[in-house]
């Protein structure tokens, strides 16, 4: 049984989602289960839900740890640590921190590690972040509030949290094949190297790395490799599984706490759809309870039977925005007044009839599932790109996570109209195929950077010369002739 430890909520729900479209009988649970708590039978994976990506390192550490015993109470023996597809995170931690715990914990000798998820437009070559085709240091993220990322090579930004060895797995040894890989961990792990991130372009390659590390005792990274695992795994890549399916036609509500662009991008669609939206305001009204009641008396003053859609109550807000209420309140007020009101109104939308909740952001998912008092989950159908439906166990309502970074903008996505009323019974158990076999990989707006190029000194990879235009002796284009980016 594989067992996986997530820095965050969202990041939670889109591992166990790659390892379900795989073909793994998955279920999610919401900080570490009591020890009473057994996986189910036919379980095949259990991941494991923390909120430690921006804590303390103390505290993360303590906290994967603890999810570490009792994953191995259970019988698992092969650890997945995932952690953000942006490496989000600051010289002081927390990846590197847990990395090192998890590691001696398991006597891991090296560890093979990427965030390469193509499926969500990130992949990694010559040790160098790519968002979308775009160097992580010139993507959004380098705004982000918390953890703005402003490198994109890996080794550097893994360097700066940990002593220990960090070496690369480049893109043709990862091409060669599982073999190739297992050989280069081997021989790096002689030399003492403990962690190895690997380039990765598309799912052949997370593939080839799952298949690498399918024996390993630890492996990290995003969704991505995850997926590959789950693809190596005895059972995984099955024809048919059980799916409890979240996401059956009962009254939605949408919560977002997310300041991402790509979030921010999709309220902007929602508005012109005419969709329902509220706006949370910490600085006018900072005390949790009178501004969740606030948002609360606007959702009961809506028209009932409303075709406009499911409301949307956010509290995102552009850079400039965000700033001026870190000023005013305080960067670490404000996030505590926001994830309190967020979850004292998913729990009054619930009280008045709402049966699926879609939560944007790793906050304001985890304020949700706290609030709601869901401890564990069955994974669903992916809703969209980077929308992880779950079914609680029990299922009081129905969820879906959204990764903000990530996800798609909703021009396809309709739920039923607000229809406030008494409580409704949540959908029964459903058998379907399986929805693919691996992450797929949508095309991104920007092509990535050929494996025959060189990055530049600016992170920029060198574009690729026609040999009329090579210096003399310069390596050309290699012999494959597949796009290396997601097909």
């Amino acid at each position: 049984m594989l067992g996986v430890i997530a820095d965050d909520v969202t990041g939670a729900s889109d591992v166990a989602l790659a390892l379900r479209a795989s073909g793994l009988r998955t279920v999610l649970y919401f900080g570490v289960p009591d020890a009473d708590v057994a996986p189910t039978d036919g379980c095949e994976a259990v991941v494991v839900a923390l909120k430690s990506r921006m804590a303390p390192p103390p505290y993360a550490v303590a906290e994967s740890l603890g999810a570490l015993r009792r994953l191995r109470e259970h019988g698992v023996r092969q650890v997945y640590f995932k952690f953000c597809s942006t490496f989000d995170s600051t010289a002081d931690g927390n990846i590197g921190p847990v990395l090192d715990a998890l590691a001696d914990a398991l006597d891991a000798p090296a560890v093979l590690l990427t965030p390469s998820s193509p499926e969500h437009g990130r992949t990694q070559y010559e040790g160098q972040l790519f968002v979308n085709g775009v160097p992580l240091a010139e993507s959004p993220m380098r705004h982000h509030p918390v953890t703005p990322m402003t490198d994109s090579s890996l080794p550097r930004l893994l360097r700066a949290q940990t002593d220990r060895p960090v070496e690369l797995v480049r893109w043709g040894t990862v091409r060669a094949g599982a073999d190739a890989v297992r050989a280069a961990v081997a021989e790096a792990a002689a030399r003492g190297v403990r962690y190895l991130l690997a380039d990765a372009l598309d799912v052949d390659d997370l593939r080839a790395l799952g298949h690498a590390a399918a024996d390993a005792a630890l492996t990290a990274g995003a969704a991505g490799l995850a997926g590959g695992l789950a693809h190596a795994a005895p059972g995984g890549a099955l024809d048919t599984y059980e799916e409890k399916d979240p996401l059956a036609a009962w009254p939605a509500a949408v919560l977002s706490g997310s300041c991402s662009a790509r979030t921010l991008q999709q309220l902007d669609v929602l508005r012109a759809q005419g969709r329902p939206v509220y706006r949370l305001d910490p600085v006018a009204e900072p005390d949790p309870a009178a501004l969740a009641g606030r948002a609360l008396d606007w959702y009961d003053a809506l028209p009932p039977g409303s075709p406009a859609g499911a409301p949307v109550i956010h509290s995102s807000v552009g850079p400039g925005e965000l700033h001026a209420v870190q000023r005013a309140l305080g960067a670490e007020r404000a996030a505590a007044v926001l994830e309190e009101a967020t979850g004292r109104i998913a729990a009054g939308l619930v009280a008045r009839g709402v049966r699926r909740v879609v939560a944007a952001g790793g906050e304001t998912s985890g304020s949700v599932v706290a609030a709601l008092g869901i401890t564990g989950a069955w994974i669903g159908r992916a809703a969209a790109p980077a929308c992880r439906g779950s079914a609680p166990r029990p299922a009081p309502a129905s969820r879906c996570c959204s990764s903000p970074a990530t996800s798609a903008p909703p021009t396809s996505w309709r739920p039923r109209r607000h229809r406030p009323g008494p409580n409704l019974p949540g959908p029964g158990p459903r058998l379907r195929k399986p929805l693919h076999d691996g992450p797929r990989t949508p095309p991104l707006p920007r092509p990535l950077p050929h494996p025959g190029t060189t990055p530049g000194p600016a992170s920029h990879p060198r574009p690729y010369l026609s040999p009329s235009r090579r210096a003399p002796g310069s390596p050309g284009r290699p012999p494959s002739t597949r796009h290396p980016g997601p097909a």
